[in-house]
């Protein structure tokens, strides 16, 4: 039986999945590819063979040509396989949030899972085998060979063009089998339980300096349970807290999720007190991030010192407009840009963030975007990867992307405002 043949709504011509994964190859992910075949290439219909005895019909038959020809009728206009698709049937395919992990794992497990986020209880060693199995099983299906657990260390500051650094280590995602005889180890694909929930590193140099004895130089990363795993290009990132051998913080989660856990407790008082909610178990903290930033050349960005070593001008003087009558706010987004914007807006949609805003801001070249609140733990950790995201991609289209608080004197300085609230969870 001959392969079947489909018309490429960019070339349109028909062609097998074969020959239109040889046209597009070195362009296009085969899944792209594949994507494309099956939801935007229409099935091409074959012209029957003509027979000898009904030589005068064969050429009458061309009269039903324009059917053929009125086929595209349809204008469904042809998503190009660069794009992936329509990114709305992919929201939070990359990350490992309540409705993933319900179909990976056993229903008791997800079950008592979801109680200890509540409760604070410690996974028992069952379930934390059950749920590194269905991560696994998920994160080789995206296509991941590593896996990192991901912390926000004290840096001292974040480098000159603003923003909040997180950190990582690649591992990848095998183990040894030692219980095999041989002197070298055969290894095999896992993501290993026990670090998976946690993890150690060094710590001697978070803070850098000082002296300690050997036995304490080293650190640890723990999983925060209530921020889910992502898939960041093929790395299953876990977002964690980071901690000394003594169980001092060093990082900026660790502070928050304490901060968090107290306000859920002396919450629970006050609202014991005023006899409202009597069956709230804890109290949530939400956070709702928006984000603003400069986005300027990267050639000219790498031509100013001061803005590449302090992320902000130190010399030079006003430009002759600023902004005067607000002619920039709510402007139309230059197509440069805008190109930057939603191809960011699109990776962080798939990362399991709901971005929901972008737009440009008061200050010539200034620009924001936002996503609907989330619980404040993982919204910071949306907020440090948006950041990450936005320098990644802008470097493809030879742009910068600035989050310094005052990059630029006389005009509008760049805010992250922290729109903050609290639910009782019953």
């Amino acid at each position: 039986m001959a392969p079947e043949k489909r018309i490429d709504p960019e070339t349109k011509k028909a062609m097998t999945l074969k020959e239109l994964a040889k046209a597009y190859s070195g362009k296009y992910t085969k899944e792209e590819i594949s994507n494309y075949w099956k939801d935007e290439c229409k099935v091409a219909k074959d012209e029957p063979a003509p027979k000898a005895k009904t030589k005068a019909k064969a050429k009458a038959e061309p009269k039903a040509e324009p059917k053929a020809k009125a086929e595209p009728k349809a204008k469904a206009e042809p998503k190009p396989p660069s794009k992936g698709g329509d990114v709305m049937t992919k929201l939070a395919h990359l990350i490992f949030d309540d409705a993933t992990m319900k179909k990976y794992v056993p229903p008791k497990v997800f079950k008592k899972f979801q109680e200890d986020l509540v409760s604070g209880d410690p996974t028992s060693e069952d379930d934390q085998k059950a749920i590194a199995k269905g991560m696994f099983k998920w994160a080789r299906e995206h296509g991941c060979t590593d896996f990192a657990h991901w912390f926000f260390p004290c840096r001292g500051g974040s480098g000159a063009v603003g923003g909040a650094v997180g950190a990582l280590k690649m591992d990848t995602l095998i183990d040894m089998d030692f219980g095999s005889k041989s002197a070298n180890k055969p290894f095999f694909p896992v993501l290993p339980t026990e670090r998976l929930f946690q993890g150690e590193t060094d710590g001697s140099s978070f803070p850098n300096g000082g002296l300690r004895v050997t036995h304490s130089a080293a650190a640890f990363t723990v999983w925060d349970r209530t921020s889910p795993p992502f898939i960041a290009g093929t790395t299953l990132r876990i977002p964690c807290s980071f901690l000394t051998h003594f169980g001092r913080s060093i990082d900026e989660k660790t502070p928050l999720l304490r901060s968090m856990d107290a306000v859920s407790v002396q919450g629970l008082r006050l609202l014991k007190a005023l006899g409202l909610a009597s069956d709230a178990r804890c109290l949530r903290s939400y956070l709702g991030w928006e984000q603003e930033f400069f986005v300027i050349s990267a050639s000219l960005y790498k031509k100013r010192p001061d803005l590449v070593n302090t992320g902000r001008t130190l010399f030079g003087k006003l430009p002759t407009r600023g902004q005067q009558m607000d002619l920039n706010y709510f402007a139309p987004v230059p197509s440069s840009v805008d190109k930057l914007l939603v191809e960011v807006q699109q990776e962080m949609l798939k990362a399991g963030t709901p971005m929901a805003v972008r737009h440009n801001e008061v200050a010539p070249g200034q620009h924001e975007m936002s996503p609907v609140f989330g619980v404040a733990n993982f919204s910071s950790d949306n907020n440090v990867y948006f950041m990450e995201t936005c320098n990644r991609v802008a470097a493809k289209y030879g742009l910068m992307v600035l989050f310094h608080e005052k990059p630029f004197a006389g005009i509008n300085g760049n805010g992250k405002h922290a729109n903050w609230s609290t639910e009782g969870e019953p």
